[in-house]
Parts: structure tokens; sequence; C-alpha cells
């Protein structure tokens, strides 16, 4: 296995290791906790997690095929509706889906080739970047919502994610 693939797996099980660590201290009453997005509390952030990594997985096989954002694609509009169609699941079944969904997102990172890594395309968010900076995003992305979390539920949190 190549370092590059090494560290993004080691990235990838860090945030992963934290936000269970801070949803594992999730009450009954701490799930409709607010957070620092006003439409969502901490289970819609767990739903929207629980989406997001499904759409980056998506976002990669997209990237590999050349294939441009729909034209009329809204990242707001398309996260919306992954918290909306997950609203009625419990936190234990959103953890379960988010462990489903990295088996098979490390099963995609162990296919690709160093090449197939170094694709680049449009993240829906509108930024360029690679199929490996995918990866590294999914990571920031969990991490900085598992901050998000902890701060709705009153723990500490040291270094807020930096997206630059």
């Amino acid at each position: 296995m190549s370092n590059r693939k090494q560290r993004i797996i080691t990235q990838l099980a860090e945030a992963r290791a934290y936000l269970f660590s801070v949803a594992g201290q999730i009450g009954p009453d701490q799930a409709l906790a607010s957070t620092e997005n006003p439409a969502w509390n901490v289970h819609d952030l767990l739903a929207h997690l629980a989406g997001a990594e499904r759409g980056l997985q998506g976002t990669v096989q997209r990237f590999l095929a050349s294939q441009p954002l729909p034209a009329d694609f809204s990242l707001d509009r398309w996260n919306v509706r992954q918290v909306e169609k997950q609203r009625e699941r419990s936190v234990a079944d959103l953890l379960a889906s988010l462990e489903a969904s990295r088996v098979d997102t490390l099963t995609l990172l162990e296919s690709l080739s160093e090449e197939q890594l170094a694709v680049r395309g449009q993240h829906p968010a509108g930024f360029e970047t690679s199929v490996g900076g995918i990866f590294r995003i999914m990571a920031l992305h969990e991490l900085d919502h598992g901050q998000e979390i902890a701060l709705a539920l009153g723990l500490p949190v040291e270094k807020r994610v930096q997206w630059t």
C-alpha cells in the first residue's frame, strides 16, 4: 500500500474515532440539541454525515468517469434532502450506517491506483480537487461536524478544523 493511501486511511480512522467518541455521549434528549447550524440539531448532523459519505463515494466515481456535476445541482438542496430522508432513524441506526459506508469507502480507496487518486474534478461545493482530496475531505468533514456535535453537547473542543 502506498504512503498516500496509508495517510488517507489514518486520517479517516482518526476522524471516525473522534466522531464515535462524541456520538457515544449523545443521550436521548441531546439528539435534539441545537447546533451551530440553526436548521439542524445533533441528530440531523449525524443524518447529514451518513448521507454525505455515500455522496462523496459517488463524487469519486464521477471524477473517475470524467462526468461534470449536473447543471442544476445544489449542494444545499441535496444536503437538506439527505437529512429529511433519515430524520426518523435512530442515532444507533445512523452510526451503523456510517460504519457500513466506511467499509465501502475503504474498499473503494483500496481499489484505486495512484494515477486514479490524482484525477481531478469539481467537488459538489464548487471547488476543484482530486480523488485523493475527496477522501481527505471526507475525514475533515466528519471531524468538523463531530466538533460541532461536541460543542452542542457542551464538550470541549481543542482546535476546530481549518478548511483552508
